[in-house]
């Protein structure tokens, strides 16, 4: 009965959101009107399943002309109103395709500012609420961080499928200073920490919300982790150089190689969709820090050598100024020439 009362109240409130968006919006412009609609029908109350794609697709479409700022806007109203999970979880996923899709650079997140307002999110009206609640605050830090890195890369390419793009991205990160390199990375490195973070996945295909949030989650993993792969290929190649990175970048690209080390076992469950890839990030992980643990003991042998030089130096000058020179003194020129006249007497020659 309780599940038959929830069902009818998201009815009810859809339908009523449905009417209010139409008569509110009836004096606008048919592309405003027709993407709150579309918003609407994809973040029902009702449905435990994932937004409906054909009204999502809706949506993106009208957010790569010139009312993108209006389907982002209405994303983001739509999550601080609701009360409801499956609302707040649906408009997440939609607020996610249209990061990653639209055309748009939307400037409305700032890293660590709460922009979406969720980090005290809670509903408890039942189990599946109760379970979709963590995942709620967790999605929205998620989607803040993902468009802070938005910023920082400067895009988000699609490096999948295209070798071509890949090798436009190495060419375009060779052109950066190595600093600026290593902040990327560094942001880049936090974004998959945050993926660690996320709360307790429930079994395959028992909540298909989550399901896709995973799914979504696990296609941002790869693509970061070949702008990560991109970029630490770039400063290997500049450590072999003649001309190697300063000390502080070195320190910089060990503490990055050590934090994504701690990341790995809990990314380990993403590994079955792109193992190949998944393999060559790794060993690229796990070569350059064998360099750099290479680069230490050869630093540190030669700061040994160093130190055994200067000591062996340090013993040379105490011998030399151990040795005291005698030197025979004489009282009178006479006393001088009876000795050297006695010393001469002793003298032997040698005819060779």
């Amino acid at each position: 009965m309780a599940k038959l009362k929830s069902l009818i109240i998201g009815k009810v409130k859809d339908k009523a959101s449905i009417c209010k968006a139409s008569l509110f919006y009836s004096f606008s412009s048919k592309s405003v009107k027709y993407i709150h609609l579309a918003l609407l029908k994809s973040t029902t109350h009702t449905s435990h399943k994932p937004p409906d794609s054909n009204y999502i697709s809706d949506v993106v479409s009208y957010s790569n002309g010139r009312h993108a700022p209006v389907a982002f806007g209405a994303v983001m109203w739509r999550l601080q109103v609701t009360k409801n999970a499956f609302v707040a979880i649906k408009s997440l996923i939609v607020f996610h395709i249209l990061i990653k899709s639209s055309r748009y650079k939307f400037e409305g997140l700032d890293r660590g500012r709460n922009s979406l307002k969720l980090n005290d999110f809670s509903d408890l009206s039942s189990n599946l609420t109760i379970e979709l609640s963590p995942w709620i605050i967790w999605y929205g830090r998620y989607l803040d961080s993902l468009s802070w890195i938005l910023k920082v890369v400067g895009s988000f390419p699609n490096l999948m499928e295209s070798s071509k793009e890949k090798s436009k991205e190495k060419d375009c990160v060779s052109s950066y200073q190595t600093g600026y390199i290593m902040r990327q990375t560094d942001s880049l490195v936090t974004f998959l920490e945050h993926i660690c973070t996320r709360p307790d996945t429930p079994l395959l295909f028992q909540n298909k919300i989550v399901d896709e949030i995973r799914e979504l989650v696990i296609q941002d993993y790869f693509t970061v982790v070949i702008l990560v792969m991109i970029r630490l290929q770039v400063l290997n190649e500049r450590l072999t150089k003649p001309e190697p990175v300063g000390d502080s970048s070195l320190n910089d690209l060990r503490l990055v190689l050590m934090r994504l080390e701690e990341c790995k076992e809990s990314l380990r469950g993403f590994f079955w969709r792109y193992r190949r890839l998944a393999e060559d990030f790794w060993c690229l992980v796990e070569t350059l820090k064998a360099d750099m643990v290479h680069s230490d003991k050869e630093m540190v042998n030669f700061t040994g050598l160093v130190q055994t030089t200067v000591k062996d130096d340090e013993e040379m000058v105490e011998l030399a100024s151990s040795v005291q020179t005698e030197w025979v003194t004489f009282d009178d020129s006479e006393i001088a020439m009876s000795e050297l006249l006695k010393r001469e007497s002793e003298w032997e020659t040698f005819d060779d």
